[in-house]
């Protein structure tokens, strides 16, 4: 049994579960500047309130992960990176104190409201600054980082951290066009329309700009062609179908955008694992080379079996018990 796959599967799977969970929620934050109305903004945070907090638990686990499975990539990785960590973690600090404290004033409500709004767009950028990053390349030398504090820093990391923002907040606009009603609903309809175009015209900006700067990219692509235009085709029928299609009044067909716009992450994150695999730190050090001694990946991946389980299910429970439309009045009524 490879202990190093498994640990690198379930590090894989915690990353795509923040991706897809959180990447909503950040969503609705950056959405959340452009809405005027203060009463259509708090039906905008009342519709992620049960579930928020709970989907950052999957950034938490894929931290522990690496740190525990992959100690190589993590001392790589952290000081590459720190720049956009650090901006991610205050940002989402920041995003929950602001959080808290607009539910605890009515005059200072609004900056709280943009407090958090800029909260989720620096988080969202940040992480796809990180990936943009990543694809440009690290320096490493005998399994230790040697580059610079702002290697990471170019057009195509900010390029891809563009197309991380209006790809959350398309997931954003889906959320609430499945769980909001009346101007809310209309609001969510009128973003989905004009921010997808921009999501799949930032993507393919940020494809070709990857197959062009980075050769290993163009190498790993020719390798997986088939699959690669496989997904890029899903990606875009399903673009396409949340910006064109007229949504019948029913919350099966509500959640039409919400879906396609998973599905078009799980394209893209399918096929970042295919350009990755089997690196952790992409094109310089497998998941092998990176990997713990077998006592600690056995150590784990037995914490993966008593976690994993119990987050799943207290997240399946949220979910459940909050389903259908969010009430006009808010969950806490």
């Amino acid at each position: 049994m490879d202990l190093p796959v498994l640990s690198a599967l379930f590090l894989t799977g915690a990353l795509c579960l923040y991706v897809m969970l959180d990447g909503f929620d950040l969503g609705v934050g950056a959405l959340l500047l452009l809405e005027p109305d203060e009463r259509h903004r708090d039906r905008m945070v009342d519709a992620i309130t049960p579930t928020w907090d709970g989907n950052e638990t999957w950034l938490i686990m894929a931290g522990v992960a690496m740190l525990a499975g992959f100690p190589t990539a993590y001392s790589v990785l952290l000081p590459a990176f720190y720049v956009p960590l650090i901006v991610m973690l205050l940002s989402l600090g920041l995003r929950g104190v602001s959080f808290e404290f607009r539910y605890q004033t009515v005059k200072a409500r609004p900056r709280w409201d943009a407090a958090f709004a800029v909260g989720s767009i620096l988080a969202a950028f940040s992480q796809g600054a990180f990936v943009g990053g990543l694809i440009i390349g690290v320096a490493v030398d005998k399994g230790v980082f040697a580059g610079g504090t702002f290697d990471w820093l170019a057009p195509f990391s900010i390029l891809f951290g563009f197309a991380s923002l209006t790809g959350y907040s398309v997931l954003g606009a889906g959320w609430l066009h499945l769980k909001s009603e009346g101007k809310t609903k209309i609001y969510a309809e009128r973003c989905l329309r004009w921010i997808t175009p921009i999501f799949l015209l930032l993507s393919s900006a940020t494809c070709f700009a990857a197959y062009q700067i980075q050769p290993q990219v163009a190498e790993v692509w020719s390798h997986h062609v088939v699959s690669l235009l496989a997904l890029a085709a899903i990606f875009l029928l399903m673009g396409l179908a949340i910006t064109l299609r007229a949504h019948p009044s029913s919350f099966f067909f509500d959640a039409e955008p919400f879906v396609g716009g998973l599905i078009m992450f799980a394209c893209a994150l399918v096929g970042l694992v295919l350009t990755f695999a089997p690196n952790i730190v992409p094109f310089r050090i497998s998941i092998w080379d990176a990997a713990s001694p077998t006592a600690s990946q056995v150590f784990l991946l037995v914490g993966v079996l008593f976690v994993a389980p119990v987050v799943i299910g207290y997240s399946a429970f949220s979910y459940w018990v909050f389903r259908g439309k969010t009430p006009k009045e808010g969950w806490g009524e």
